[in-house]
């Protein structure tokens, strides 16, 4: 195969980074652009000097009109299914990034269609592919930490305070933070884990980003919008120039404003939650996640029978202490890129899969795993109630 030729779908804030890694790859040529809203299209036409490739608002018009090996889905996280199965219908091979969706019923759908494709999608979970969660998953299977015992993870993401002013706050759209947010993580602990999980508890709760007597629906608006009154305001500066030209076509098209008020806005998510997990082997986890606080890192902490594994992602660093604590080894883990330097990983796997080289994938089946364990998650903390997994995994 030649250069693999590839569509891209959903044109967000996550596709300026899809976009700009394809157009550098040497594997790839992007000959199609789709997004529901013309004007983002445009913007990242223009940015990337695509401005010869084809544009369309529907799946099915670019499956029809364009030579295409691959598609690549950034939609929001419910409308993955409505471009995912077309795709796989036309004989494409598909990439999309976490969640696969929303739904058991549109898991499921997705799943069937990948088999009657032959196997053909390939799920973005990218931390799979950070070097401090492979080597873990690598030290783990050695048994260098014996028998799994526990596994303790957290998510401190000063970014996901955005969410709330963003698709991702809603439900009906990105599944609530136990979905959008926290599959990566559940997909994590089922990688490590190494089993099917058995039952979840969770708890969670909006407990900062509530309603704010006297703050407008809009910063632009807003009697707190200064540095003194109010850290959580909309700042044009701060923005990703890439990102703010996406944001203002946004608003210009549709007047979606990008300024909405983190706590007046409208949201049936939380900010902060913990879910304990038991798995069929006999593994116990809890989870943490947390969008309040003012830092971002993920951690995990992998107990065993032999062995303790910590990791760090922002830090890059990974200590195994035997239970003989004179036995010590430390990793030093640092790479280029988002996501603790899985971000270009990923995209390369993804050309392997297409090109039928070997691969490392995680193909729907087990990438819905995570979502399944992130609406017991939603369903658990909405009902105070421990969720059996039997049923769906």
């Amino acid at each position: 195969m030649n250069k693999i030729r590839i569509a891209v779908v959903g044109l967000g804030r996550r596709s300026t980074w899809a976009v700009e890694s394809l157009v550098a790859d040497p594997r790839y040529q992007v000959v199609a652009l789709v997004d529901t809203i013309p004007a983002h299209s445009n913007v990242i036409a223009r940015q990337f000097k695509l401005t010869d490739v084809p544009q369309f608002t529907r799946i099915e018009d670019c499956l029809e009109s364009v030579d295409l090996h691959a598609v690549a889905i950034f939609t929001s996280d419910g409308h993955h299914a409505e471009v995912v199965i077309p795709a796989l219908g036309a004989g494409k091979y598909v990439f999309v990034e976490k969640p696969l969706d929303i739904t058991h019923e549109k898991l499921d759908a997705i799943i069937a269609a990948d088999a009657k494709a032959g196997g053909r999608t390939f799920v973005g979970f990218n931390l799979r592919y950070a070097p401090v969660y492979e080597k873990i998953h690598e030290l783990i299977q050695s048994g260098a930490i014996g028998d799994v015992l526990t596994i303790q993870a957290d998510e401190f993401y000063d970014g996901g305070r955005t969410y709330f002013r963003r698709w991702n706050r809603l439900r009906s759209v990105g599944g609530g933070l136990w979905i959008t947010k926290s599959s990566h993580d559940f997909d994590l602990l089922y990688w490590m884990a190494g089993a099917a999980p058995k039952s979840i508890f969770a708890t969670a709760s909006l407990s900062y980003y509530k309603p704010r007597p006297g703050a407008a629906m809009y910063c632009r608006d807003c009697q707190f919008n200064n540095p003194r009154d109010c850290q959580d305001r909309w700042i044009a500066e701060d923005q990703v120039p890439s990102i703010l030209e996406l944001v203002r076509a946004t608003e210009q098209a549709i007047g979606q404003k990008p300024d909405l008020c983190l706590f007046n806005s409208d949201k049936d998510t939380f900010d902060n939650g913990i879910a304990t997990v038991d798995f069929v082997n006999g593994v116990r986890a809890t989870y943490t996640v947390n969008v309040v606080a003012g830092f971002t890192n993920r951690r995990m902490r992998v107990s065993g029978t032999r062995g303790t594994l910590d990791g760090d992602l922002e830090n890059a660093t990974l200590t195994l202490t035997g239970r003989d604590p004179t036995r010590i080894e430390q990793f030093n883990l640092k790479a280029e890129g988002g996501h603790g330097g899985a971000d270009g990983f990923v995209l390369s796997n993804f050309a392997n899969f297409v090109a039928g080289q070997p691969a490392k994938i995680v193909p729907p089946k087990e990438a819905a795993v995570a979502v399944r364990m992130g609406l017991a998650a939603t369903q658990s903390s909405d009902t105070g109630q421990v969720v059996s997994m039997a049923e769906r995994v």
